[in-house]
């Protein structure tokens, strides 16, 4: 009988501890909207650019989770270019162009908290793809026609629709009681079907619900 009594009383106990338990080692699946900006380093470090995004970014269990953004890629700046032989009566002249790019992009990465999702400093690993468009232009430069033996410049420009993939480190910060609001910073790298690369480094606020 006293066995029993004490099998009825672990349960009762137990019962009662478990709730709590995975209520806090194994939250319930949550989501959040969040807002970046920062600043895009171009190709081998050209210029320096500016990246904004709106991303929803939904959790799946303790250690896996998604984002899903749209975002804008915009920098320019100014340079000067040598162009050979652009008259016949002229060995050369020194131009002025402005290299820029613009890009909007559709980007969806995987994110791995390898040190859980539930806590109230979060790590994430984040790896994927995107598509967009993008217009850039580089250095125009002199180019002969064979046939006729007559120089002329060409701009370097690529413009069209383009496929990437990315990777990131991810770090939020809930920073009130209830853990809804975040705040915290993005590194990523990205590089596209056209040979454009960015280095990425921006702050993030966030929302939870």
């Amino acid at each position: 009988m006293f066995n029993f009594y004490c099998t009825i009383s672990l349960a009762t106990l137990l019962s009662a501890a478990l709730p709590a338990f995975s209520q806090d080692a194994f939250p319930q699946p949550r989501a959040a909207w969040q807002l970046g900006l920062g600043s895009a380093g171009m190709g081998t470090g050209d210029y320096i650019g500016f990246k904004a995004h709106v991303e929803y970014a939904p959790l799946f269990g303790r250690y896996l989770g998604t984002g899903t953004r749209l975002a804008f890629v915009g920098g320019s700046r100014e340079s000067y270019n040598w162009l050979k032989n652009p008259t016949p009566t002229s060995n050369g002249i020194t131009v002025p162009f402005v290299m820029s790019y613009q890009a909007l992009n559709a980007e969806q990465e995987v994110y791995i908290y390898p040190f859980g999702n539930n806590k109230r400093v979060l790590f994430a690993l984040g790896g994927g793809g995107y598509l967009g468009y993008s217009n850039r232009y580089g250095a125009p430069e002199t180019r002969g026609d064979f046939t006729t033996g007559t120089p002329t410049v060409v701009l370097d420009q690529e413009h069209g629709v383009h496929v990437g993939y990315m990777f990131s480190l991810n770090l939020d910060v809930a920073v009130d009681e209830n853990r809804n609001w975040l705040v915290g910073g993005k590194a990523s790298f990205q590089n596209d079907t056209f040979g454009n690369s960015l280095a990425t480094l921006q702050l993030k606020l966030g929302r939870r619900f």
